[in-house]
């Protein structure tokens, strides 16, 4: 099978075939799957904050007339149904909503609430964490997400979706098959296609485009990639929403690939920030354990010495009420390569797994505690 990028490929600010076609799944929003709720929203009297756990579960706070009030929910059928303490007591709420927008209803009281982004970047250059940059067009907002930067229009809708990335390993000769292949999964729960991979040429690359029939809403859906091949590299473009959103954006879409820049750092390159840090984690078990209200998640990252990376992670919710009580458990764990980089002066924990994703954890530190990915971290002897 053709691939853009090698399994084995150990670029540091790049993505394999398998990374992109993860991300792209991201595109599944316009088939009706589960929003994203992780992050925060916020109105003029509220604001939720909400961080993933295990299997469907979501944590956070609700910030309300200066009370930090904390927050257990769980995803389920496109909604979020929770509770929240107040004076030793809990209150359930249900937030319904896509994208930018949230709809949380408590007690019969509503609000309106539009999640925190970037300021918008007015055609300014965003540079991800990973080391490429992109130039939105003026007004968008741009914000890191995996080995992708995400790009939201100032009058975008919820199902419209932007990504810029860098993807290494790329063939000319390949580009059409996979480019095609990266869009079967967008395909195949159209109820019918009008518009198939078309090409168009573009100033330094190409794109192609495709048009489909929603399965349920019967609307038409577009999807165009943007490819712009900068030797080994492709720079990409990914666009998917209502089909005249997507045409109409097409102006803007392939400057904007023209404007990704990349960089690879030298091999075998150190610094003595990453040093540090290696230091301190090489041969090491990276733990982090958090619990609240019944629930639990216990990570741990095994930074073994020869440079092989182990992960596991387990979390339980249980629940008692008065004459019941239940509770869950979930497990989960990866292998892969470990090594910490630099980016923007800021030190990562960089992950290679063995199915070929990679993936950047940032590392910080206060006057008392480190965090790895913004949860605190105890490095630990095995």
């Amino acid at each position: 099978m053709a691939r853009f990028a090698r399994k084995d490929q150990e670029a540091g600010n790049g993505v394999t075939m398998r990374a992109l076609t993860v991300m792209l799944a991201m595109v599944a929003l316009l088939w009706g799957q589960e929003p994203d709720w992780a992050g925060t929203f916020a109105s003029g009297e509220m604001r939720l904050q909400l961080r993933r756990g295990a299997a469907g579960a979501f944590a956070g706070t609700i910030e309300i007339k200066g009370q930090q009030l904390p927050v257990q929910a769980t995803a389920s059928g496109g909604r979020l149904q929770g509770t929240f303490a107040a004076g030793g007591q809990r209150f359930p709420f249900t937030v319904t909503g896509a994208g930018a927008q949230l709809r949380l209803v408590s007690e019969g009281h509503e609000y309106l609430l539009a999640r925190e982004t970037a300021a918008p970047a007015g055609g300014a250059e965003h540079r991800h964490a990973s080391g490429f940059s992109v130039e939105p067009p003026a007004g968008w907002t741009a914000t890191d997400k995996d080995q992708a930067v995400l790009l939201q229009p100032p009058d975008g809708v919820a199902d419209e979706f932007y990504m810029a990335l860098v993807q290494e390993g790329y063939n000319a000769a390949e580009e059409s098959a996979e480019v095609r292949q990266l869009s079967e999964m967008f395909l195949a729960k159209a109820a019918s296609v009008r518009r198939s991979g078309d090409r168009e040429a573009i100033p330094g690359g190409a794109a192609y485009h495709w048009e489909v029939v929603h399965p349920e809403t019967r609307q038409m859906a577009g999807l165009s990639i943007y490819v712009a091949a900068r030797g080994s590299r492709a720079h990409l473009v990914v666009a998917a929403g209502p089909v005249d959103r997507v045409r109409a954006r097409q102006p803007l879409l392939g400057p904007l690939v023209q404007s990704i820049r990349s960089t690879a750092p030298p091999a075998g390159a150190t610094s003595p920030l990453t040093r540090q840090w290696d230091q301190k984690l090489r041969g090491k078990m990276v733990r982090q354990f958090w619990a609240s209200q019944g629930m639990s998640t216990d990570k741990t990252h095994f930074l073994n010495a020869d440079g092989s990376y182990a992960f596991s992670s387990s979390s339980m919710v249980s629940v008692d009420v008065a004459g019941a009580s239940g509770g869950s458990y979930g497990k989960d764990d990866q292998r892969g390569r470990w090594s910490i980089v630099e980016r923007g002066g800021a030190p990562y924990l960089q992950i290679l797994y063995i199915s070929g994703e990679s993936r950047l954890l940032a590392i910080t530190a206060d006057a008392t505690n480190w965090y790895l990915n913004g949860e605190k971290a105890f490095a630990v002897e095995r």
